[in-house]
C-alpha cells in the first residue's frame, strides 16, 4: 500500500510541476528585475520595462484600428528567443465601443485561427478598471512557440481601447519571463 500512495504522489507532483501557469498565477509569481520608466512621446502613456530591454514607437498610420503604440525587446536568449511587450492604443475593432463587445471580438477572431490554443480568457481588474484578459499560446509544437496574454482596456480619456501585451517564448525561463512582463504592463498609467 505503502508503495501505490509513493507512486501516486510522485504522479501528482509531476503533474503539477508541469501544469500551465494562470494568468493570475504570473500576476503573482515572485520576480524581482530592475525596471525603468517608458513615457510615450507625446505623454500619453507611461510603463515600467526591464532596465536592459530596447524599446521604440511603432508607426501605425496604415492600421486604421490602432493610432500609437510601443514595442519593447528583451535581448535575445542563447537559443536567439526574444520575450516582447506591446502597448497599442486604438479605436476597436466595433462600432459599439463597449469593452465587452472588443474583448468578444478579439476573441472570436483567436478562435478562428487554428495556429493559436486559448488556455483562458475573462473579465479583470486591471489598474482599478474592468478589463478582460486573453490568453493563448501557439500551438505549432515548435520549441521557443510563443505563449501570450492580452489585456484589454477601455481609455479613461477618450473612446479608445488600450491593448496590452506581453509575448513569451515557452522556454524554461516561461514563468519568471512571463511573469516580469505581466508585472511590468500593470505598472502602464494613462496620463
Amino acid at each position: 500500500m505503502k508503495l501505490i500512495t509513493n507512486i501516486f504522489l510522485l504522479f501528482l507532483l509531476i503533474s503539477c510541476s508541469s501544469e500551465q501557469f494562470t494568468f493570475e498565477q504570473y500576476e503573482n509569481y515572485p520576480v524581482k528585475v530592475a525596471r525603468k520608466t517608458v513615457t510615450y512621446p507625446n505623454n500619453t502613456f507611461e510603463f515600467l520595462l526591464p532596465i536592459k530591454w530596447e524599446w521604440k514607437v511603432e508607426n501605425y498610420d496604415e492600421v486604421d484600428e490602432i493610432s500609437i503604440g510601443i514595442d519593447a525587446f528583451s535581448k535575445p536568449n542563447e537559443k536567439n528567443f526574444i520575450d516582447a511587450i506591446s502597448i497599442q492604443k486604438g479605436k476597436g475593432f466595433s462600432n459599439s465601443k463597449t469593452l465587452e463587445t472588443e474583448y468578444k471580438i478579439i476573441l472570436e477572431k483567436l478562435r478562428q485561427n487554428s495556429g493559436y490554443k486559448l488556455i483562458e480568457s475573462g473579465k479583470t481588474l486591471f489598474n482599478e478598471n474592468d478589463s478582460y484578459f486573453v490568453h493563448y499560446r501557439s500551438n505549432s509544437g515548435n520549441s521557443g512557440e510563443i505563449e501570450i496574454i492580452s489585456l484589454i482596456t477601455k481609455s479613461k480619456n477618450d473612446n479608445s481601447f488600450y491593448y496590452l501585451n506581453a509575448s513569451a517564448s515557452r522556454t524554461n525561463d516561461l514563468k519568471k519571463n512571463m511573469s516580469i512582463m505581466v508585472q511590468c504592463l500593470k505598472t502602464f498609467k494613462e496620463k
